[in-house]
């Protein structure tokens, strides 16, 4: 596959957007004019005393050419900073909220107690300060840091507020991983957007949302649209961010070279997994590294998915996110036979004591809507004539709002939508318990996030994991009826004033009810 240049780019998307009518896309003549070079978020470690400030406030980013769009950001105006901590420090953490509404700050990935977890129980007033002390109990990760506030997760995310959490350790400085910030060690975070026709970013509560989750038109990378990034030439790491509210990316190198999954959400393989395609659900994290020795450029691109709603244009091909051009310095890490040991798996397991069913209260009514629509066909062909497609389109963003009584009972788990205050399970702490994390309906995917833990897959839907996926994860996918059984353990303790969340990491569906809190003690 050759690289797509910017003209070419160019005139895909607005074929895209012709054919979803009344895009902002088909209006507005392109994107600026030179492309914009990646950008790399400002890497922030913590002050002498182990002091991390940050500013959640409101901003306005220039996506589309000419115009401004409200945003919010993390010490910028778009996006946080990447945090650097090391396994074994304990963060003075200040969190200030500079917004007119309520805010949270949920680090996602972290072992760490409830009452600093950041889940919708711990509230930031605006123009509050919520300082705490996050213990960093855990071996190297990529991790992530994003507000959890029930019900405005999804629209915080999308205008902006989410940040890389990136943990360092002894086993991982022995590696010699490429790791020079932004040159040979690259942050990419992908994110789909859709701007209405002000520029502004778009969300509603309608039934298409709480159904298939945010479905947009637009591929953000860093923040920014199409960019290009130098790098040095060598092995690069690429630490990827699904940090999208629904979408699930396939993604692979535009000349079919092979990469190697080095990490999963919670640290580092055994050993490097080779690959040509990996698939990444919302919210999940993954290291690779790319061979770039030949100095030739390369383009991340996504394939199409078969998730409800995903392969509208420009999704419904293959779609280039992001160059990289190797014409630097040499790089100086390397791909390692081996990584690090990870401790075996629980051979007296329990059997399953809980099951978390995620269920959809979409009734017949809902489900005439999208066959009328013609997303079901659809989705099983991958492609479809304008008058669906407009169809669609209208489904997705014209739909009207639901009210937040609709809102928050539109989606469950174990049959009952999440309820503020309403704690509904507990787990001992320091056990090894057998879990199963289920699809309910035989109709969607489901990625399940589990607060205050990392756990091993254990079988999916009965088989056995691939090999990328067996190291510590935070996300498992459920999938049309299937089921994930995963080891888990918790170290720290959480109270019924602060418990642990488990939930959808579709944002939509964890705004509107699938979602539950348990206690560990």
């Amino acid at each position: 596959m050759r690289l797509i240049n910017r003209r070419e780019m160019l005139a895909a998307s607005a074929g895209a957007a012709a054919l979803l009518a009344g895009s902002p896309l088909a209006r507005r003549s392109a994107f600026a004019a030179e492309r914009p070079a990646l950008p790399i978020p400002r890497e922030l470690r913590p002050g002498p005393n182990g002091e991390v400030r940050l500013n959640a406030s409101p901003s306005s980013v220039e996506f589309l050419s000419g115009v401004k769009t409200p945003t919010f950001g993390i010490n910028g105006p778009y996006l946080g900073p990447a945090i650097r901590a090391r396994s074994g420090e304990t963060l003075q953490m200040r969190v200030h909220n500079g917004l007119a509404q309520d805010l949270t700050m949920h680090w996602h990935g972290l072992k760490i107690p409830g009452d600093v977890d950041g889940s919708p129980y711990n509230i930031i007033r605006p123009g509050a300060n919520w300082d705490i002390a996050l213990p960093i109990d855990q071996h190297a990760a990529t991790c992530w840091f994003h507000p959890h506030v029930y019900p405005a997760t999804a629209e915080l995310v999308i205008k902006g507020l989410a940040g890389l959490f990136l943990i360092d350790d002894e086993q991982s400085d022995a590696l010699p991983l490429p790791s020079t910030w932004g040159v040979d060690d690259i942050p990419v975070i992908i994110q789909d957007r859709h701007f209405n026709s002000d520029g502004a970013f778009f969300h509603r509560f309608n039934l298409a949302a709480v159904t298939t989750g945010y479905v947009e038109d637009v591929a953000l990378i860093n923040g920014a649209v199409y960019p290009q990034a130098k790098t040095a030439r060598g092995w690069i790491r690429l630490r990827l961010l699904n940090g999208s509210n629904a979408r699930s990316y396939r993604l692979a190198i535009s000349d079919d070279r092979p990469f190697f999954v080095i990490a999963s959400d919670g640290g580092l393989l055994e050993e490097p997994v080779r690959l040509s395609e990996l698939t990444m659900y919302a919210g999940e994290r993954y290291e690779v590294l790319v061979d770039a020795r030949n100095g030739n450029p390369f383009e991340l691109v996504t394939r199409p998915v078969s998730q409800l709603a995903m392969n509208l244009p420009p999704f419904d091909t293959d779609l280039p996110l992001v160059t990289f051009v190797p014409d630097g310095a040499d790089g100086r890490g390397r791909l390692p036979d081996a990584l690090v040991p990870l401790e075996p798996l629980d051979v007296n397991l329990p059997p399953v004591s809980r099951n978390f069913v995620m269920n959809m209260n979409l009734d017949d009514q809902g489900m005439k809507l999208f066959r009328e629509a013609g997303l079901m066909a659809m989705n099983k062909s991958g492609k479809s004539d304008a008058e669906t497609l407009r169809k669609v389109r209208a489904l997705l963003y014209d739909g009207p709002p639901l009210s937040l009584s609709q809102q928050l009972s539109a989606n469950a788990v174990n049959g009952k939508s999440f309820a503020l205050n309403e704690v509904s399970d507990n787990a001992p702490i320091g056990v090894n318990l057998r879990w199963r994390l289920s699809e309910g309906d035989d109709r969607m995917l489901h990625p399940v996030h589990i607060h205050g833990c990392q756990f091993r897959l254990l079988s999916i839907s009965g088989k056995q994991p691939p090999a990328h996926m067996r190291g510590w994860k935070d996300i498992a996918p459920v999938e049309k009826g299937g089921f994930c059984d995963i080891q888990v353990a918790f170290r720290h303790p959480a109270s019924r004033q602060y418990p642990f969340m488990l939930h959808c990491h579709i944002l939509e569906h964890e705004d509107s009810g699938m979602m539950t809190d348990f206690t560990v003690s």
